[in-house]
């Protein structure tokens, strides 16, 4: 308003906070790939998104259908908000915004061109939105199996190898179709019985030793040098430096939830009933993110989440028993009932180290932490005064990880032979004893007369 009202002239107003800038999204990224049919710009195909927390609305209008509809890059997002993810980033994976329907095999190629887009992209958690391990998706022009968990963990075993560390979620296909139904107390159960005997998934079986030698013959999850998966155990052709297969199960987490989502997408697609059928593991993705690597998701609540029908807890248990992450209701919620991973476990004398997804993540953070700690001295000199300088490097990073809890204990060795020295190498040996999560607690009562 002019300050003088009578008086032509110009009035100057000045104002405050056009260069306040977004705050940067905290937390481990995690990457929702799926499919919309937006023409808006920021859902071109194969580019990854941001989402803060102060454009997640700005973020799901842009990413709606064609038509107006929440895509279901839209359900993922709302659900790993909630679930507690922070930092997001929304990939859409279709090539075109033809609307046209998409088979399961299409959906395949179009993660496989996401994959190699983010193979250099640092990624830490990555959800393929509805492609689940139990898909039915056919052989490829050379006749290898295809999966798309196997898919997934193909991708996360070769990026944290060559670049960053990063773990996968995947779901399984509900009890029913329908979008929006109720399944009965025998479609449960048909259910938990198909997932727990691998009925649609005989590749995943890695609970199952036929010739009692510790092997589990029919698990195909283990890696090969051209990416493709086996038939079996035996087809892995990758070995690490012990002689063993290398089992590329341990980089996903396969998430068993006949759950409904409860947000802003349920009460636009059914604003009648204001929720939709979900698989559970972008809301699982969300947890993980908002967690700390030695603080696993088992027993914690998961945020926007309700049952379609409850499993009981036999049944929770006997997914668990098959390597999936059950989630079931308790009185405080529902709730991921065991954090385990896709590692083959056939019991507790044979099975791989890393069934366990804290054992996993700690993993992660100690090479991560190596890694930096090791970086300042490429380029420098291979001398004994340079080693025993990243030797404190590491000793520091490590200890920390130790005094923070992640870590028991630790022990590592760096070497340097005249011939690595020639060749600019070094080795470190790291051996780490992660603090393990409390699973069981066992209580013995007893009575006394007084």
């Amino acid at each position: 308003m002019p300050v003088y009202a009578n008086l032509p002239g110009t009035s100057v107003e000045i104002t405050d906070q056009g260069l306040r800038i977004s705050r940067a999204p905290s937390g481990p990224k995690v990457v929702l790939l799926g499919l919309t049919t937006s023409t808006d710009n920021a859902a071109e195909a194969y580019v990854p998104y941001s989402v803060s927390s102060d454009s997640l609305t700005t973020a799901y209008r842009k990413f709606k259908n064609a038509d107006g509809t929440p895509s279901e890059l839209c359900k993922a997002l709302m659900e790993a908000n909630i679930g507690g993810a922070k930092n997001i980033e929304l990939m859409n994976i279709l090539p075109s915004a033809s609307g046209a329907f998409v088979s399961n095999d299409d959906r395949y190629g179009y993660l496989e061109k996401a994959y190699e887009n983010l193979f250099n992209h640092d990624p830490d958690i990555i959800v393929p939105v509805e492609a689940r391990i139990d898909m039915a998706v056919s052989n490829d022009g050379d006749g290898f199996s295809r999966n798309y968990a196997y898919q997934l963990a193909n991708f996360c075993y070769r990026a944290t190898q060559n670049n960053n560390t990063c773990i996968g979620v995947v779901g399984v296909e509900g009890p029913v179709a329908n979008a929006s139904g109720t399944p009965t107390i025998a479609e449960i159960e048909s259910w938990v019985s198909d997932l727990q005997n691998f009925t649609n998934i005989p590749q995943y079986d890695g609970n199952t030793d036929a010739t009692e030698d510790g092997i589990p013959e029919n698990y195909a999850f283990v890696a090969t040098t051209d990416g493709h998966m086996p038939s079996n155990f035996a087809g892995g052709d990758v070995e690490d430096t012990k002689g063993n297969k290398v089992d590329i199960g341990a980089y996903i987490s396969v998430i068993a939830g006949a759950v409904r989502a409860n947000n802003d997408a349920g009460n636009a697609l059914y604003p009648t009933l204001g929720y939709y059928n979900s698989d559970g593991a972008a809301t699982y993705a969300g947890l993980v993110a908002a967690l700390q690597a030695k603080s696993a998701p088992t027993n914690k609540v998961l945020d926007g989440l309700t049952m379609q029908n409850q499993l009981s807890y036999s049944q929770a248990d006997r997914l668990c028993g098959s390597r999936f992450v059950a989630v079931f209701e308790k009185p405080k919620g529902v709730v991921a009932a065991s954090a385990m991973t896709g590692a083959y476990n056939i019991n507790q004398y044979f099975r791989s180290d890393f069934v366990r997804l804290t054992t996993v993540r700690i993993m992660h953070d100690a090479i991560n932490v190596v890694r930096a700690a090791c970086d300042p001295f490429i380029g420098e000199p291979n001398n004994a005064p340079q080693r025993n300088a990243m030797n404190s490097a590491i000793e520091s990073a490590l200890v920390t990880m130790r005094d923070e809890g992640a870590l028991r204990r630790y022990d590592f060795t760096i070497y340097s032979t005249p011939t690595d020295q020639v060749l600019g190498r070094a080795t470190v040996e790291l051996t780490l004893v992660p603090s393990f999560e409390l699973q069981q607690i066992t209580v013995y009562v007893s009575l006394a007369a007084e």
